[in-house]
């Protein structure tokens, strides 16, 4: 049951607007009244560390309270980071500079530091591209994220102040997605999160979905309209239906029609065995969310998250078995 103090902290950083927004969510999806949602949400808050919207993402308003206890809650999951990496070093990965020189041979394509490159640099960079991605150096959910046209500017010089000015300084060449992957929804890179854990001399895969764009956008990202699919990681093949940010479900792609449970992803073997030779990279960071994508010539990383979340992984429409990541995280770190 989580402290007193921690209570005081999530209540004080309390958004009523969005506690009042969860609440009607809860209503539309099952009825339950706003009153008795409240005083529930209070509760798993106390007894398993459940935030307002781990109650609507999960869905613990159609649970049993054996069913929300083998949930990672927010609680439960600040605690697994906490034993499991070491955040003196967290830079290695929040700052996208020096995660790209140091997993440079995970990336399996060009990337350049737009803060110190010259036009010179530039240029040879972008021999042979019609475009890029341009990224702020620090940020998460694909905020800020732009792809550039080549076209679309007069000379190198020019798309380095425009980089500059957008404070924009990784600069990566664009991924050619595998064909399948594409298929998904063509205008963006579809990306799977692979979650490892090192355990000893083993890593293990904790889950795997996919994120997959819509509407045009070049990101895969559910903050940029984007959404998930479980995916499982001995087959393959996609596992669940899709969800979004706003708790939508949808059994097929709204704008490419492709139907999501059971979609065959291709080279996921490959995509697990990269993730697991560069979560050996770090020791000290030993829970990582890798995203990878699919090229026609083999899985390639586009950034690794040490702190995973639970929002991708446990949410109720990819789970109708009502069981989560706390017992499987119990059993790694010998947690009673």
């Amino acid at each position: 049951m989580p402290g007193i103090k921690y209570i005081a902290r999530v209540v004080r950083g309390m958004k009523f607007d969005k506690v009042k927004q969860m609440t009607e969510i809860v209503k539309q999806k099952c009825g339950q009244s706003k009153v008795r949602t409240l005083c529930s949400m209070a509760w798993c808050a106390l007894r398993y560390g459940a935030g307002y919207y781990d109650y609507v993402m999960f869905g613990f308003y159609d649970m049993n309270g054996k069913q929300r206890d083998t949930y990672l809650t927010r609680v439960r999951n600040k605690k697994v980071c906490e034993l499991m990496n070491d955040y003196s070093i967290a830079e290695e990965f929040d700052d996208k500079l020096r995660f790209n020189e140091r997993f440079a041979p995970f990336l399996h394509r060009k990337t350049l530091n737009g803060e110190t490159a010259t036009a010179d640099d530039l240029e040879d960079f972008l021999k042979g591209q019609t475009c890029f991605f341009a990224k702020p150096n620090h940020g998460s959910c694909g905020a800020g994220v732009e792809k550039v046209n080549v076209a679309d500017f007069e000379n190198t010089k020019a798309i380095l102040n425009y980089v500059h000015e957008k404070n924009l300084p990784i600069l990566e060449h664009a991924i050619k997605q595998h064909p399948d992957m594409a298929k998904l929804h063509p205008s963006s890179v579809n990306s799977m999160r692979i979650v490892t854990d090192v355990v000893g001399d083993d890593v293990l895969i904790a889950y795997i979905i996919v994120k997959i764009g819509r509407g045009g956008c070049a990101c895969d990202n559910t903050g940029r309209g984007g959404m998930l699919c479980r995916v499982d990681e001995n087959t393959g093949r996609i596992r669940s239906v899709a969800t979004d940010d706003y708790f939508n479900v949808f059994s097929a792609h709204p704008d490419t029609g492709v139907v999501f449970e059971g979609y065959q992803l291709p080279m996921v073997p490959d995509a697990i065995a990269l993730a697991k030779k560069a979560a050996r990279v770090l020791p000290q960071m030993r829970h990582v969310g890798w995203d990878v994508a699919i090229t026609p010539d083999g899985p390639v990383i586009i950034e690794g998250n040490e702190y995973p979340g639970t929002d991708l992984c446990q949410l109720a429409p990819h789970y109708p078995e009502k069981c989560g990541l706390w017992p499987y995280y119990k059993k790694i770190l010998n947690i009673s």
